[in-house]
């Protein structure tokens, strides 16, 4: 089959990461990916069907895949608030995106990470690394759910792919290793805000390294549990922030980007190996929302403009020592008062 041009196929949404040899972004159609269909099936579970092309690095993938592909998907479907996804069609991921259910999981030796057809594509092509195969399924499943919650989770810009991205980590540790990689190059690039901006697409592996890390900041800063942030959502990840913390956009970015800075060694950002940073410093209460009238989950007053955080918090101690302070001075006075007279005990 001739292999059809770009942009008159369906825009293939990609997990890439740097250095990891996948194809051209205009090479990944269903020209090429036709032959996909004709793999041998390894197993399925009820929501997952596996395939391999026979290949030994796409078998153990695809094995790797299939031991916790319903684990991986009653999680995922589970983060998203326990929707199902709607019925799909048949289709051929060429002129028509198969988004009918169960998802299948294809291998593609150029991947370089994994794709699929549309955000609701339930077509599923992954790199033949049996380490990363099931996180790559993830990010991907991921994104199916978004399109199915639809309340701005967009797969082919900064917020669904970070939120693909935080996921599929969660279920594979392995994933973190190149999540540090991206997290530190936006970091080394200028640091640039895609939290209140959403315009970059899921290519861009500055957005992709700020996206993850400040998902992470909500997550693990704040106490926000996946669940609740995912089905929060919002049109930006500075969106997503203010709806769950009640405080605006920009505030959160400089207050990510402020405790990120205490990471800055001078030759770059200390990143952990699990690739999440947080929580670094003082932490606000978590569960504020926009419009309670109290408190948010940056700062626990309610005032607003959370702070860089001190070593140590400091108010709870101060507050002990002023009042043990007062404790004994009254004390003092009382004994003093007894010993002239003017007051028994």
């Amino acid at each position: 089959m001739p292999q059809a041009p770009f942009g008159s196929s369906p825009r293939a949404h990609v997990l890439k990461f740097p250095g990891r040899g996948s194809v051209s972004l205009d090479e990944l159609t269903l020209a090429r990916g036709v032959t996909f269909h004709g793999e041998t099936e390894v197993g399925h579970t009820t929501d997952v069907v596996v395939f391999t092309d026979n290949s030994p690095n796409g078998n153990a993938s695809a094995q790797a895949v299939l031991q916790t592909a319903e684990a991986d998907f009653k999680a995922t479907q589970q983060w998203f608030g326990g929707i199902t996804l709607p019925a799909g069609q048949q289709g051929d991921d060429q002129t028509t995106p198969r988004t009918a259910t169960p998802v299948q999981v294809l291998i593609d030796s150029q991947a370089g990470g994994a794709y699929h057809f549309g955000c609701s594509a339930t077509d599923i092509y992954i790199e033949p690394t049996a380490q990363l195969a099931s996180g790559f399924m993830v990010a991907e499943l991921v994104e199916i759910f978004e399109a199915a919650i639809n309340n701005g989770w967009q797969c082919g810009q900064t917020n669904g792919e970070a939120l693909s991205r935080v996921l599929a980590t969660e279920r594979n540790t392995n994933l973190a290793q190149l999540q540090v990689q991206t997290g530190q190059a936006w970091w080394a690039n200028g640091h640039q805000d895609f939290v209140t901006n959403n315009s970059a697409t899921d290519q861009d592996e500055n957005s992709n390294g700020c996206g993850p890390l400040f998902l992470y900041y909500l997550h693990s800063q704040f106490g926000f549990d996946w669940t609740r942030i995912t089905t929060t959502g919002g049109a930006t990840l500075g969106d997503t922030y203010q709806r769950l913390t009640g405080n605006a956009p920009a505030q959160g970015f400089q207050d990510f980007v402020n405790r990120l800075a205490t990471l800055d060694n001078g030759s770059g950002l200390q990143l952990p190996p699990n690739g999440n940073p947080f929580p670094i410093g003082a932490t606000g209460q978590a569960g504020g929302s926009a419009g309670d009238g109290g408190a948010s989950a940056g700062d626990p007053s309610g005032a607003g403009d959370p702070s860089l955080p001190t070593a140590g918090g400091g108010r709870g101690f101060a507050g002990a020592v002023t009042t043990l302070t007062v404790v004994i001075l009254v004390v003092i006075a009382l004994i003093v008062l007894n010993a002239v007279g003017v007051v028994q005990f």
